[in-house]
């Protein structure tokens, strides 16, 4: 007896999701990043819903399509430095920008939601940028119709040869997650395609002035992603060739005056997998070296890369059963103490948390805090919580409520357990994610103690709170020597058995541990 399966039908009536159920109906080509209209909701008429019961925060209640978080193009972004999170949507056709502020724990304040409308044109596609010295996002869009599309820039219209512009992206030379920005960028870059030539144009801005248009490549997958540090500018494309990506690289050293050739990764090491759809753009981490995150399939899994690019090494970051539909890393603001890009080789390094969702509506993560050159074993995180059809991730921060842990804001659409959207809710969620605890040892001589940290906490002047087990035992003084030691001066005679902890609160960071004095 024949079957037909849900798979069989999807195709049939061309209703698949995610860039690789486009790509198996429609080949590889721009239209599988065009997704799909989100599908009109179904509601009971007395139960309330399971978000409402959860207090799960809604963007939009009306996007009209996933293809807002099928490429890497940012729509979500994090203000570390102020703690504020920008996320953007589209709801009947207008750009609305939001702003999450808070909680701000320092400051004893609640959360604070402010929304504004940047265009109520028809909007395509966007993408986000956050200058971080004056708090400000850049915002690009695509606004009009296929093959009359226009693309602006801060609410400016931009001149182009591209006949039909589209895959906008953006981005600033700053500093790091983790790191403070004192001066304005000195340039930021512009990128999108010509769907009608296939040429990808990347742009220098200096000055609130466009530059000139460079062609960067043809014949690709979709459009062009990049990251900057200094004057180094690093673009990630997917060429075409005989119908499958090849990931590429494509540098500046110059501040984007002039690019090279793209250059194709080599993953001939990874035997079996081979690269998905999706243009992941790289990211910087705290010590300035770029990272590329690369998507990859076999029959059955799927698998998360890590390409540290100074290191020439691809690192396997997850590995899980199923297939890709997105992947992206993003920095947390790791330590700097340890004066070591990759630590210990397990913890102690530059941090970054990879990201993989799967067809199946399943996210997973991995946290890696040395440098990107090794992860643990992934976890997942909607085990509780709705699948996922497609979603796009904040860089991590640390919100201060909790020690020992960094936050991720995503916006998702929910999906049913086939992978496809069950409604046109763009909904806004935060994990924690639990770092290595701090490692320390504390000797001491009289009254005074020594604190030495092993790893993965930084003792910043003016920032650490000590305090003993024993309500007895008063500190007098602390003298913080660097970053990874510390003088404790108490009234106690002797402190040889007690606990004691410290607690280490910063603009970036939350470190607490314990230690027993010997």
């Amino acid at each position: 007896m024949r079957v037909i399966t849900r798979r069989e039908q999807s195709k049939k009536a061309g209703v698949g999701y995610g860039v690789a159920a486009l790509a198996a109906t429609e080949g590889l080509s721009d239209a599988i990043f065009d997704g799909r209209p989100t599908p009109r909701e179904i509601l009971a008429r007395n139960w309330l819903p399971e978000g409402a019961v959860h207090q799960q925060r809604t963007l939009s209640t009306q996007i009209d399509s996933d293809r807002y978080l099928l490429g890497p193009q940012v729509v979500i972004t994090r203000d570390d430095m102020r703690r504020v999170t920008w996320a953007a949507g589209v709801e009947a056709g207008a750009l609305i920008l939001s702003q999450y502020a808070g909680p701000n724990v320092e400051r004893n304040t609640g959360q604070r939601i402010e929304r504004r409308v940047l265009t109520r044109a028809p909007v395509w596609r966007y993408a986000l940028a956050l200058d971080k010295f004056s708090g400000q996002p850049g915002v690009a869009w695509i606004a009009g119709a296929p093959g009359r599309r226009t693309l602006w820039l801060d609410g400016e219209a931009v001149k182009t040869k591209a006949a039909d512009v589209d895959f906008p992206f953006l981005a600033f030379s700053q500093v790091p997650v983790g790191r403070v920005q004192t001066k304005a960028p000195p340039f930021g870059v512009l990128g999108y395609k010509d769907r009608a030539s296939g040429k990808l144009y990347l742009r220098r801005i200096e000055g609130g002035k466009l530059g000139e248009e460079q062609v960067v490549a043809e014949e690709a997958l979709g459009g062009v992603s990049f990251a900057i540090y200094g004057d180094e500018v690093l673009a990630r494309v997917d060429l075409l060739k005989n119908d499958q990506p090849v990931p590429a690289l494509i540098r500046s050293s110059d501040g984007g005056r002039r690019y090279s050739k793209p250059e194709p990764i080599d993953l001939s090491g990874l035997k079996g997998f081979t690269p998905a759809p999706g243009y992941a753009k790289p990211i910087v981490d705290k010590g300035g070296s770029f990272h590329v995150p690369l998507a990859l399939n076999d029959r059955d899994e799927a698998l998360a890369v890590n390409y540290v690019v100074a290191e020439k090494a691809l690192v396997e970051a997850i590995r899980v059963k199923g297939l890709t539909r997105k992947v992206a890393v993003e920095v947390f603001p790791s330590t700097v103490g340890g004066r070591n890009s990759f630590g210990n080789g397990v913890s102690d390094g530059h941090g970054l948390i990879m990201v993989l969702s799967t067809e199946e509506g399943q996210l997973f993560s991995s946290n890696s805090s040395a440098g990107g050159i090794y992860f643990p074993p992934s976890a997942l995180l909607n085990y509780e919580m709705p699948l996922v059809a497609g979603f796009s991730a904040s860089e991590c921060y640390s919100a201060g409520q909790k020690a020992n842990m960094v936050s991720m804001d995503y916006l998702f659409v929910e999906s049913n357990d086939l992978g496809e959207p069950i409604s046109s809710r763009l909904h806004f969620e935060t994990w924690d994610m639990p770092l290595p605890l701090p490692q320390a040892t504390a000797t001491a001589s009289g009254s005074k103690v020594e604190l030495k940290i092993q790893a993965d906490c930084d003792l910043e002047p003016g920032k650490v709170r000590i305090a003993f087990d024993d309500p007895a035992v008063t500190v007098t003084d602390v003298t913080i020597k660097d970053l990874r030691s510390a003088v404790i001066e108490t009234d106690a005679r002797d402190v040889k058995g007690k606990v004691m902890s410290f607690d280490v609160l910063t603009l970036f960071h939350r470190h607490h541990g314990e230690v027993v004095i010997h």
